[in-house]
């Protein structure tokens, strides 16, 4: 991915995880456990209808794209962090991963999801995709 490509994927993720994942980061930094990992589950419909070249990317470059889900997700909870009037009881996170979820009705086109990253159990209704 190109500097434009990576800019573009990172505000896009930013802006929706702090909208649509708002309440999940917020639990997050409650947490005690700094050294966690925690998902963040995002909806792969509902995050592509926001901006398809993003799930373009993604298919192209899953690797690369999650990284930068990632990053994206931390910068929206640092934002989150930083909003809030009191501070106690919550706390950065480092550990935060963006998990891309697809909840289908029949059978997909495993590649077109995820460039064949994971094995496909096609008995699963609703496949995640994960660093």
């Amino acid at each position: 991915m190109n500097s434009d490509q990576v800019t573009l994927v990172g505000q896009v993720f930013e802006s929706y995880v702090s909208e649509y994942h708002k309440n999940d980061i917020l639990l997050i930094l409650k947490e005690r456990d700094e050294d966690a990992h925690y998902p963040v589950v995002v909806n792969a419909m509902t995050l592509f209808e926001t901006n398809m070249e993003i799930g373009e990317y993604f298919n192209m470059f899953p690797n690369e794209v999650l990284t930068v889900f990632d990053s994206a997700l931390r910068r929206s909870a640092l934002t989150i962090l930083q909003s809030l009037s009191q501070s106690e009881g919550v706390s950065m996170k480092q550990n935060l991963h963006a998990r891309i979820s697809v909840h289908c009705m029949g059978i997909i086109s495993w590649k077109a999801w995820c460039g064949e990253r994971e094995e496909l159990d096609l008995k699963a209704t609703c496949l995640t995709w994960e660093t």
